[in-house]
């Protein structure tokens, strides 16, 4: 029986969403609008019965936070992605320059944010918010101070490609945690960690491999939206070829899991490539901080579920003929 074959170890999970588990499961560094820190369990749970990380790649084109690729970096759970198996990717080139910072030089990044966490006021944030420095570190500290001291920790871009979240004014001083960041540079050590577009990032997958797309939501409203997460945006174009990757991913032998939000428009592009179901979620992060509510949310797969998983138990909402869960 492969690893994934088993029920993740529900003890080991929960501590890894409560952060208990100090030094065995890297807890993001960052704030993430939709991030899936709550979700991360779930998502394991569903995981195919044929993927075994110890043979097969895991792939996240959309890693954003980067919640579920930490997640499977606990080498006490069932479930264990070591760096030389993991791809991560994002549009964000000053995420993935952030993460490859905090992979590879995360001693000079501490110093550098040990002197931003002296700078969190008003004045100093947009200051630094309007002049990106050159070198590689200063720019992945000038991220993780954007991240912890605007509001709501949104990233959203212009036109232009600049960043235009106003100050938080209840941000506090500790930008980050030494512990944290070591740990999380210790989980990306041998990792592939790209910035491309999410369909090429995919395109070396093999059979056997999984892939889990989390990509910027369709809106639930034609005012829901964040605007801009890069300055190209992610359109309904955008989330038919994401369709299209999957249909060629599957076509492939690569595993697919997705993440979405439950719109008619969710169902339609996505309810012949996918198994759709819906699982009810509480959001966190809003536009204006007082309309959070919980909403209903797509996960999909090309694959067989586990029985008796919190998958299984999920409404089903549909199901293309030629995949049978």
């Amino acid at each position: 029986m492969s690893p994934a074959a088993q029920s993740p170890t529900k003890a080991i999970q929960a501590e890894f969403d409560l952060g208990l588990v100090v030094g065995q499961t890297p807890q993001p560094f960052l704030r993430w609008a939709g991030g899936k820190r709550r979700l991360a369990s779930t998502l394991i749970e569903t995981f195919p019965a044929e993927f075994d990380p110890l043979k097969h790649k895991f792939f996240e084109p959309f890693v954003g936070g980067g919640a579920l690729s930490f997640a499977l970096g606990n080498s006490h759970a069932d479930i264990f992605v070591s760096g030389h198996m993991l791809v991560i990717n994002d549009a964000n080139p000053e995420l993935i320059n952030t993460y490859k910072v905090v992979r590879d030089s995360v001693d000079n990044l501490i110093t550098e944010l040990r002197k931003l966490s002296k700078k969190v006021n008003s004045k100093n944030y947009y200051e630094i918010r309007s002049n990106i420095p050159a070198g590689k570190i200063p720019r992945a500290a000038r991220f993780i101070y954007l991240n912890k001291t605007c509001y709501n920790g949104l990233w959203r871009v212009n036109s232009k490609g600049e960043f235009n979240v106003p100050f938080d004014k209840s941000s506090s001083s500790n930008l980050f945690n030494e512990e944290v960041l070591r740990a999380c540079s210790a989980r990306l050590k041998c990792a592939t960690i790209t910035n491309m577009s999410f369909e090429k990032s995919v395109a070396g997958a093999k059979k056997g491999d999984l892939v889990y797309f989390d990509p910027p939501y369709l809106p639930l409203t034609p005012t829901a939206s964040f605007a801009a997460y890069a300055k190209e945006g992610f359109t309904q174009d955008d989330h038919e070829l994401l369709a299209s990757t999957i249909d060629k991913l599957t076509r492939k032998g690569v595993y697919v899991l997705m993440s979405n939000s439950d719109t008619p428009l969710t169902r339609k592009i996505f309810r012949e490539h996918l198994t759709l179901r819906r699982l009810l979620m509480r959001r966190t992060m809003s536009a204006t901080g007082h309309s959070r509510h919980s909403v209903y949310e797509i996960l999909g797969m090309n694959y067989k579920h586990l029985h008796g998983s919190a998958m299984g138990a999920l409404e089903l909402v549909s199901r293309p003929r030629k995949i049978k869960t």
